[in-house]
């Protein structure tokens, strides 16, 4: 009995390889949800102009009744989130209940469907008017959108699924997996999202928990790179799915390289490697030979991504997963090719958390600093919304424009760099100091002149001189 017991212990550790060795499975579908949703989101008034906008409002549902409906769906209040605090931030996504209602969108065929899985997410009340509102508008959808391009959709689906039984989403996802050090549980599937677009060259995806939204024009020809993007969206989700001890590894191991730049670099890394990736390794693999353009619309991703590039390739053809060496030599690239980015506004403003005594004041970053990947918010200056900052590693800016020297002396409270400095609280100034997690704090006393005004005549170049 005790030698039968031991034989199958053997083939029990024997055959585990052998499961973990099977691929994630990826469905490709449809979804007439999803496609509601995306309608109704972009023929609302804040969404920039489109041709699901002009279709709409040329037909004959262009009524004051559906526009109020259409008013009442964009204000409903959908987004409520929670943090992981136990990881090390801002190293791992919150969750917010607008990802888990567009993940139910996604893989349900219908509203009812839909509602079911997401009992619970937010209050009923709000959950059955976005679901009414959804089923108004799927006879709409059908009738102006999905019959007319119904044949042209089919040939996008049919070429995006040559991706997933080649399996080359899942051989990818795997490379992902690999180098990223995660673990995926093989019994949870990746759903793929197949979303029409009728702008002509729009080629876009976004991906969030285990779904990828696939987003391209129906005349779309360059198949390879609408594989890629979908690619780099989904390795962000490899990257976020890390364990505890990995995030907490990594961040470690950034501090341990002493650089001065290294927040910056981490913050910058998930966008970097999604890219160097998906858009660099992916594309090198299917396409033979690498792309010789821009890899990302950002000149900080992109530049980066092709700095890191022959060292993560090097780690992605050894089977190794990024390590203390791989973090060195990132941020080594990122110290000897880019030192000047940290005095870069536009750098520094991607990862922000502003905090101002009127929201009005926030206009000014929103407009002039478009691209961030982190954007937190807060007013008025004061004890609470200065703790809310400290628990993020990121660009600091306070804007005082009431009770100045009050608050000018609750911001020496909470930060040591400001102990010894003399700020005369009757002046208008923008001072800029070194934390000592390696990012940058902004303090702006303003009375009688704008934020953009003071902001040009102190950085003319939008540069730290």
């Amino acid at each position: 009995m005790k030698k039968m017991l031991t034989l199958l212990f053997v083939f029990a550790t024997s055959v585990l390889p052998l499961f973990a060795q099977q691929p994630v499975e990826f469905k490709l579908n449809y979804s007439e949800p999803y496609a509601v949703y995306d309608f109704l989101t972009k023929i609302s008034d804040n969404y920039p102009d489109n041709e699901l906008k002009s279709i709409f409002f040329k037909s004959k549902y262009n009524t004051e009744a559906f526009k109020k409906q259409i008013s009442d769906f964009e204000q409903l209040p959908i987004d409520y989130t929670y943090a992981f605090t136990q990881y090390p931030s801002p190293l791992k996504a919150g969750l917010m209940s607008r990802d888990m209602m567009e993940r139910n969108l996604a893989i349900s065929q219908t509203v009812a469907d839909f509602r079911n899985k997401s009992i619970g997410l937010i209050p009923n009340e709000y959950l059955s008017s976005f679901s009414e509102i959804l089923e108004n508008f799927l006879p709409i959808y059908r009738e102006l959108i999905f019959e007319p391009n119904k044949a042209a959709l089919e040939v996008q689906k049919n070429n995006l699924q040559n991706y997933v039984k080649n399996k080359q989403f899942a051989n990818f996802f795997q490379t992902g997996l690999t180098f990223y050090n995660t673990n995926w549980d093989k019994n949870i599937p990746f759903e793929l999202n197949l979303l029409p677009s009728l702008d002509k060259g729009n080629l876009g995806a976004r991906a969030f928990i285990n779904v990828a939204v696939c987003e391209a024009s129906l005349d779309l020809k360059d198949h390879v790179s609408f594989f890629s993007v979908a690619m780099h969206e989904i390795y962000h989700i490899v990257y976020d799915n890390q364990s505890l001890e990995m995030k907490t590894n990594i961040q470690k191991w950034f501090n341990d390289t002493k650089s001065p730049n290294s927040q910056y670099a981490l913050l910058l890394m998930n966008e970097v490697l999604a890219t160097a990736l998906g858009n660099g390794y992916v594309i090198e693999q299917v396409n033979k030979k690498a792309d010789e353009g821009e890899w990302y619309a950002n000149k900080y991703v992109s530049e980066m991504a092709k700095a890191i590039y022959p060292v993560l390739k090097k780690y992605i053809e050894d089977k190794k997963p990024m390590d203390e060496a791989f973090v060195k030599a990132y941020v080594s690239t990122y110290d000897t090719k880019f030192p000047q980015w940290n005095n870069e506004l536009q750098h520094l403003f991607t990862y922000r958390f502003i905090i101002a005594d009127t929201s009005n004041d926030w206009t000014y970053f929103r407009r002039n600093f478009r691209k961030y990947s982190n954007n937190r918010m807060g007013a008025p200056v004061s004890a609470t919304e200065i703790e809310k900052t400290l628990a993020m590693p990121i660009t600091k800016v306070f804007v005082i424009s009431q009770d100045h020297e009050q608050k000018l002396n609750l911001l020496k409270d909470y930060f040591e760099v400001l102990k010894n400095k003399k700020l005369n609280p009757k002046a208008e100034f923008i001072e800029v100091f070194n934390l000592p997690e390696n990012t940058k704090l902004f303090i702006i006393n303003r009375h009688k002149s704008t934020i953009e005004e003071m902001m040009n005549k102190r950085f003319p170049n939008k540069l730290i001189q």
